[in-house]
């Protein structure tokens, strides 16, 4: 049998596209939570998962009850959209020049989302200020591509280790880099809100693009900063070290919550392996992007005013 028929038909089994299976191609199993803490009263987080594509996304919206939310939904849809429409191509393109088509594509999303949330709240007063993270890993072959703005996080779990694989887009982060705040007091900070690039806030957004090789065996997790904020990468080796993987996304939900939950908490963990979760998974509601709109106010077409930076309200 031919590799590329096995993929065919691994990719229509999950509702995918058709995309190249060949020996040395990893599978993963994906396990996803997320919860609105015990704080916030509505969940502005949007996450995807999706294995027939090889996707895997977070997004954390910005913008108060009016455009965090919608922001976050659309920039998923948007991103697995333009993913979906371009994985075809790749298959013909040279292996030594697939990383590079690869990052364009996924650079190509994020700027996509992010023209289309910005024309959005533009044109709706109600929107105004929106915005969304994104972070996410793109699985292809036996390489994962991590594609990533603002300060959720994406890290990789591997011999009993946790690295991070991103690097915060926040105001706190580039104070570290510069040398002028040390790791111990941006942690202690009042001023994790603040990041310094969003999706959405500019028409044009420059996402971080990072490959990397995947081994079977690894473990890879992404969360909002509703989880970051409370467990770091040490942490979170612990955990992985002591608990099925299936159940740490909800480990880790509620360790944060136990810890304050002042804000969304979303978790997607991935295992690279060879083989499949033949469990039921617990059915999760289903947010569109329509669900998100805010309602229209009653004889008013007034709306809060706009953010002059990328602060998550």
């Amino acid at each position: 049998m031919r590799p590329v028929a096995l993929g065919q038909r691994r990719a229509e089994a999950f509702g995918g596209p058709w995309i190249p299976w060949y020996p040395g191609a990893v599978r993963i199993i994906a396990w996803p939570a997320t919860d609105v803490g015990r704080v916030r009263s509505h969940n502005e987080d949007s996450h995807l998962v999706d294995p027939g594509l090889g996707l895997y996304l977070v997004a954390d919206g910005m913008g108060g009850h009016a455009g965090g939310a919608h922001a976050s939904q659309l920039c998923v849809d948007i991103v697995d959209k333009v993913v979906r429409r371009g994985v075809d191509a790749l298959g013909a393109v040279p292996p030594e020049h697939r990383t590079a088509a690869i990052a364009e594509m996924l650079s190509a999303a994020a700027s996509e989302a992010s023209a289309r949330i910005h024309d959005q709240a533009l044109a709706d007063n109600r929107l105004q200020g929106m915005g969304t993270t994104l972070t996410g890993l793109f699985v292809y072959g036996d390489r994962g591509y991590i594609v990533h703005v603002g300060d959720s996080r994406a890290f990789v779990l591997r011999g009993g280790t946790c690295r991070q694989l991103t690097n915060d887009h926040s105001w706190l982060n580039e104070q570290v880099q510069a040398g002028m705040l040390t790791e111990e007091e941006a942690r202690d900070s009042d001023l994790k809100h603040i990041i310094t690039r969003s999706v959405g806030f500019e028409r044009h957004v420059e996402a971080d693009i990072v490959p990397i090789n995947l081994a079977l065996g690894d473990a890879f997790l992404i969360c909002s900063d509703g989880l970051s904020n409370y467990i770091e990468a040490e942490e979170l080796a612990e955990l992985a070290r002591d608990h099925w993987y299936s159940d740490l996304p909800r480990i880790c939900t509620d360790l944060a919550n136990k810890r304050g939950g002042d804000d969304n908490i979303t978790v997607v963990v991935g295992l690279v392996c060879n083989d499949r979760d033949d469990r039921r998974p617990a059915p999760q509601y289903k947010r569109t992007v329509l669900d998100t709109m805010p309602p229209a106010p009653a004889g008013s077409n007034s709306a809060p005013a706009g953010s002059n930076g990328t602060v998550k309200k």
